[in-house]
């Protein structure tokens, strides 16, 4: 988990990142959200209802990081406005965009919705996705070089990522997505419904229900998602960036030697196992 300013030091910030997007008169005290991986969450109670507010801080030093996640807002905007079952977006009232900068951190807020995180079958989430790349943009694309080298991660991770890095095709169709929908960004909410949070613009399993989940898919869409060791690409080069990521600025911690130990077997587990993923997609 990221390691958090103290509360006093941020209860005057958030005061400022809520006059900034026009929340309303705070009620009480914002309360720190536990369970973020690479950002700080802080929910706010205020006379227009409540809020989650968001403090960025992985890659938010990186030149690519606004022009990401401002692409991705423009997705869910758009699906917010189609009807997907997500939390709603608030847009910063100045720019119209995701992220607000004050007092020299990135933030952004949704409203708060009360829920259980990653609660349900994988296919009730791949229901989800059909319904958000329903409304996506489709275009014919160039297949974007997404690979990671896993340097210094051992040869059985070398080899997973040469092997998904190659065999694509020239061109395929691309949809927008929400491309890191896992159970940490779902939440059950308290009416039942599977609602997305948590958009990200780059694209980012478990083995038992992974062929129901993809024959889900094809069946909700009329897609039939390619058997190719390719098609993992995506997935690896997101983790493989996330390992990268912990392993470089938070391995001291005892969170980030977590994520480490965690992201590296779940790219282990895919290497040893991909095989029957593929055969289940197969079939």
């Amino acid at each position: 988990m990221v390691e958090r300013v103290s509360i006093g030091v941020m209860s005057n910030l958030i005061e400022r990142v809520a006059d900034r997007f026009v929340l309303g008169r705070p009620v009480g005290a914002p309360v720190a959200v536990n369970g973020g991986l690479s950002n700080e969450m802080w929910r706010l109670a205020t006379d227009q209802g409540e809020f989650a507010l968001k403090h960025m801080v992985a890659n938010a030093g990186e030149p690519e990081f606004v022009g990401n996640i401002e692409a991705a807002f423009g997705i869910e905007q758009r699906a917010w406005s189609a009807g997907v079952p997500m939390t709603e977006p608030v847009p910063d009232p100045v720019t119209g965009g995701a992220l607000a900068f004050v007092d020299d951190s990135f933030f952004r807020v949704h409203r708060w919705v009360d829920g259980e995180v990653g609660v349900g079958p994988a296919a009730e989430a791949v229901a989800l996705l059909a319904r958000i790349h329903a409304v996506g943009l489709v275009r014919w694309s160039t297949l974007a070089k997404v690979g990671w080298r896993a340097e210094g991660w051992g040869a059985d991770l070398v080899e997973l990522a040469q092997r998904v890095s190659g065999g694509s095709p020239d061109r395929v169709l691309v949809v927008d997505s929400h491309c890191d929908l896992d159970r940490k960004n779902t939440i059950r909410s308290l009416d039942g419904r599977l609602l997305a949070v948590d958009w990200v613009s780059r694209e980012p399993t478990d083995v038992e229900g992974f062929g129901a989940a993809v024959n889900e898919y094809t069946r909700r869409t009329g897609i039939a998602v390619p058997a190719k060791p390719w098609i993992f690409a995506g997935w690896v080069a997101a983790y493989g960036g996330w390992l990268d990521y912990n392993a470089k600025h938070r391995a001291g911690t005892a969170s980030g030697a977590a994520e480490v130990a965690e992201t590296s077997a779940r790219l282990r587990r895919l290497a040893a196992e991909m095989n029957v993923l593929l055969g289940q997609m197969a079939r």
